[in-house]
This record gives structure tokens, C-alpha cells and sequence, in this order.
């Protein structure tokens, strides 16, 4: 007896079998970091605008800690440069996994912009989020990433391809001005989510 695939509302429509045997259906997909924006878990974190003002010297510019329950997902890193003054040739950001030390930490300065992605959605993001200052740094931690820009870069978007914080892991960025600054303008931001049991796709 052969088993019919019905629809459950309750209008009978049966599944169509074509002749090679294949169960036509018709879906809708949606990425994950879409779906938990919906949901109200998808967030940005901006420092803000940093003035910098030594040159080809390492700054620790931002610093997030998640101690949230759930993994928290970081999907593309964006950097922005206003001119230099007296600058130029290239300049470097490094990605820096776990820090646990250094004096953007010890000097907790919170950042500026910590937002739900989803407008109508009143959940909040439970993270340690500093900015940089120049001078500051990074003492621990390794290297994931590094980027080398030029010094009339404005705004790059680098996908970190989904890094994952567990609860209790950090991210760092610090930042190489170029030769020669005296005066530069850096924002720095990350886009994430929060990979929640009610976010499983």
C-alpha cells in the first residue's frame, strides 16, 4: 500500500513524486545571522571615533569579552580611517585572540555603541567592550588575523569567516599607525550574534 505525504492544515494537498522519483518542494532559506536577527540576537559594536596621534606604533584599539551563556558568533570586523596627518605608507591591524591583558583592559574605557541589530527588538548584549586610545596596549593573546591597508584607506570590511566566543573568550584589534602621523581618526566595529538554542537552523 503505497504511503501519501499530506499537507497539515488540513486541506489534503498530497507531495508530487515526479517519474524519476525526486519529491518536488519548494523552500525558503534563511542564513543564520539573518535568522537571529530576527530574533533578536544579532548585535554591533563600534568604538566609536579614536583620535591617534604617534606613529608606526602599535595602539590597542578594542577589546570584547562575551559572558554571555551562549557562543557569540563574529561574522565581519570593519575598519574605518580618516586622513593622516603628516602620515604615509601602509598600516596594520591585527586580530588578537584571548587577550587577558594590557591597558585597554586595565584602563576600561567602555565602548562607544553596543546595539541590537533588530530595531524593534529590546534584548541586550552582556559582553566587556572597551576602545583604545593611543599608546594603549594588548600584552597576551596570539595573532588571528592581520591586515595590511594603505594609509588613504577609508573603510574595509574584513569577513573573519564566523569566530567563535565561548563564554569567557575575547577578541582584541590593535592598530599600526602609519610613518610619520601626528593626528589620525579610527573607528573601529564588529558585527555578531549570539548563537542561542532557539537560533538552531
Amino acid at each position: 500500500m503505497a504511503e501519501i505525504i499530506q499537507d497539515g492544515t488540513g486541506k489534503s494537498y498530497g507531495a508530487k513524486v515526479d517519474i524519476d522519483g525526486r519529491l518536488h518542494v519548494d523552500s525558503i532559506g534563511t542564513d543564520r545571522e539573518a535568522y537571529s536577527s530576527q530574533l533578536g540576537n544579532s548585535f554591533n559594536l563600534n568604538t566609536g571615533r579614536i583620535t591617534l596621534t604617534n606613529a608606526s606604533t602599535e595602539n590597542a584599539v578594542m577589546y570584547v569579552r562575551n559572558n554571555e551563556n551562549y557562543p557569540l558568533v563574529l561574522t565581519n570586523f570593519f575598519y574605518q580611517t580618516g586622513a593622516s596627518t603628516g602620515g604615509s605608507g601602509n598600516i596594520f591591524v591585527k586580530i588578537i585572540r584571548n587577550p587577558t591583558t594590557g591597558t585597554i583592559i586595565s584602563g576600561a574605557t567602555a565602548g562607544d555603541i553596543n546595539v541590537n541589530r533588530n530595531f524593534g527588538s529590546s534584548k541586550t548584549l552582556d559582553v566587556t567592550f572597551y576602545k583604545g586610545a593611543t599608546g594603549l596596549t594588548i600584552t597576551d593573546g596570539s595573532t588571528a588575523l592581520e591586515s595590511i591597508l594603505a594609509t588613504a584607506t577609508q573603510r574595509i570590511a574584513v569577513s573573519a569567516g564566523a569566530i567563535t566566543l565561548p563564554k569567557g573568550a575575547s577578541v582584541g584589534v590593535v592598530f599600526t599607525t602609519p610613518a610619520g602621523n601626528t593626528s589620525m581618526i579610527v573607528e573601529f566595529a564588529i558585527a555578531c550574534y549570539l548563537e542561542t538554542e532557539e537560533g538552531q537552523i
